[in-house]
């Protein structure tokens, strides 16, 4: 099966099982990127995870095998709202780089856009597979583009 590395709300197997059925892999690493909400989502009424080039920084995310990308093509609006690409991924689990498809948004804003509440909380119980320090790091991250004024519920 193809392997797709998920690094927003398809982290969370319940919001990802609501598109498509998949197999749990381990957990990976983008390097060389950052997590960045560079557009706003009508759906999620929010800044939505997008992953952007920056040397010396990483993605921390969740592999898994899915049957194929059809339906996770529909729901992330590729090719026009986010398009769908192959990355090298550090596999955690295998010790070892691997290729996956994830998705990535094609017109970035340059300046970021605070996740609504339900897309942050659906964004950090994806991510409680995750290192310790990079779950602190997002979740400070999202505070900071709320200004510092809201809490996840």
């Amino acid at each position: 099966m193809p392997l797709y590395f998920a690094y927003g709300s398809c982290m969370s197997f319940s919001d990802l099982e609501r598109t498509t059925s998949f197999e749990y892999v381990g957990t990976g690493i983008v390097f060389d990127y950052r997590l960045a909400f560079s557009v706003y989502s009508r759906t999620r009424q929010g800044g939505v995870a997008d992953i952007v080039y920056a040397p010396g920084e990483k993605v921390e995310g969740i592999l898994f095998e899915v049957p194929n990308f059809e339906q996770l093509d529909r729901r992330e609006g590729h090719p026009n709202f986010y398009r769908r690409r192959e990355i090298e991924v550090w596999d955690e689990q295998a010790k070892t780089m691997r290729v996956a498809s994830t998705y990535e948004v094609v017109h970035k804003k340059t300046v970021e856009i605070p996740p609504s509440d339900e897309y942050a909380n659906i964004l950090l119980e994806g991510a409680k597979r995750l290192s310790e320090p990079y779950q602190q790091q997002l979740q400070a991250h999202i505070f900071s583009l709320w200004g510092k004024e809201k809490t996840p519920r």
